[in-house]
């Protein structure tokens, strides 16, 4: 089955300290576990110098999809649960070299995101 490689990231939230990071972190992998196969993007250099950098990859996740379209109506859902979840965060996706930001979507706005979701995966294949 064909696959693509999409990155998925969290905003922080100024308040946020690596602790807090890595849990919520977590349990964004933990959320797309079930639809594919995810690795956590983490720094491997950690001094106080480089503190913005590792919250940015604390934040970080990817997650080898599917290439079939239920794959991207999952990825958006799992997002948006997760966004709930989580008030005042922002999701952005990376496929390919199409990015997108997810923040407290309507339905309506949710289908598109979905749409577009599938059509980057389409162009990426």
């Amino acid at each position: 089955m064909p696959q693509i490689l999409v990155q998925v990231g969290f905003t922080p939230l100024p308040e946020d300290d690596d602790f807090v990071l890595d849990q919520l972190t977590e349990e964004l992998a933990d959320d797309l576990r079930g639809i594919g196969e995810v690795h956590r993007v983490e720094s491997s250099v950690r001094d106080r110098d480089s503190k913005g950098v590792a919250e940015l990859v604390l934040g970080t996740v990817t997650v080898l999809l599917g290439t079939d379209s239920g794959y991207a109506q999952a990825l958006v859902e799992l997002v948006v649960c997760f966004i709930n979840r989580n008030n005042g965060r922002r999701v952005q996706l990376k496929v390919g070299d199409i990015e997108l930001s997810i923040d407290r979507p309507t339905k309506a706005q949710n289908d598109e995101l979905i749409r577009m979701v599938r059509d980057a995966i389409e162009r990426s294949r």
